[in-house]
């Protein structure tokens, strides 16, 4: 079995070899490596140019953001999983193989994401994600009337994107072929993405850390709060109304009274409820005027964008 591992690679010079490595140094090795480096401006390609491994395919493109380097490396992609590890984080060595392991123990499950370790600059960890179960995105104050305090894998999405990054996706291929690969956002792609796999087929999370993902100053969402809290109210909007089963399992009374406190007490638009309504009325009402893909809209419309996102509270 072929896997393919994705390299969106930008003005990571300080990181990329080490990245490089950690795929190179995977216990499995039927691996085919496509880096696509999105207009880096420092010396990040001389450094990748440097490797000779023959399972490398080194890609350039001037600078189209990073949902469209994936997006290009998944085209490319031969494999039969397939995989994104930013240019900045690492694969720990039988991450790939503990992987495809549980795939091949069940071939119900068509996407992984695993607990990570989080470090910064010099690799020291920080802390290590263990997906819903802990570092939350907002202080929770009955964590069991939240989607958190379900094991659904869904649900849990829905309500934060506790897989961190595209860094931690491994998926069958026949997942892309129906989802189609991120969509243009600048800093919840992976989300947006991660949701769209969980309404249409069957994710696991592995319980053991097999990545480190890096934090650092030029992190992507350290920069522009309101663009980032705008795209939070748009993933929501765009995407609850796939969940609506298992939001609402029941009309019977203490089943609807619960489902109804836990949607109450599961999101958190920090102060942008209002954002959120607004883009969900025009979602669902173009829909229902026959627009395909509506909430593509504000992806694709910068002034339409801008305008609301100078109503976001920061």
């Amino acid at each position: 079995m072929l896997v393919s591992i994705i390299i969106p690679s930008y003005n990571h010079e300080k990181y990329i070899s080490k990245c490089i490595d950690s795929v190179l140094k995977q216990t499995y090795i039927n691996l085919e490596l496509i880096i696509i480096d999105d207009g880096s401006v420092d010396s990040s390609n001389e450094i990748i140019s440097a490797y000779t491994d023959h399972r490398i395919q080194h890609i350039k493109q001037s600078n189209n953001g990073a949902h469209n380097a994936i997006n290009k490396g998944l085209a490319l992609s031969k494999g039969d999983y397939l995989t994104i590890l930013n240019s900045d984080d690492l694969y720990h060595p039988t991450r790939i193989e503990k992987c495809l392991q549980i795939f091949q123990n069940d071939s119900t499950i068509d996407f992984i994401s695993t607990w990570l370790d989080i470090i910064n600059v010099n690799e020291t960890i920080l802390g290590t994600k263990m997906a819903w179960r802990n570092m939350e995105p907002w202080n929770l104050k009955n964590k069991e009337l939240t989607f958190a305090g379900s094991p659904d894998y869904a649900l849990n999405a829905l309500m934060a994107n506790f897989v961190s990054t595209t860094s931690n996706m491994i998926f069958k291929r026949t997942v892309y072929e129906k989802i189609g690969g991120m969509r243009n956002l600048r800093f919840t792609h992976d989300w947006d993405f991660l949701l769209r796999v969980c309404s249409n087929f069957n994710c696991f999370n592995l319980e053991e850390s097999l990545l480190s993902y890096r934090i650092h100053e030029t992190n992507t969402i350290s920069s522009n709060r309101k663009w980032m809290l705008f795209e939070i109210c748009w993933i929501i909007a765009s995407n609850i109304d796939r969940f609506n089963s298992k939001l609402i399992p029941s009309l019977k009374k203490e089943d609807f009274s619960f489902s109804s406190i836990r949607l109450l007490e599961s999101f958190n638009f920090q102060g942008n409820d209002h954002i959120f309504w607004l883009l969900y009325w025009q979602i669902n009402n173009m829909q229902k005027m026959g627009i395909v893909n509506p909430e593509e809209i504000y992806l694709s419309n910068k002034v339409i964008r801008d305008e609301i996102i100078e109503y976001v509270k920061e």
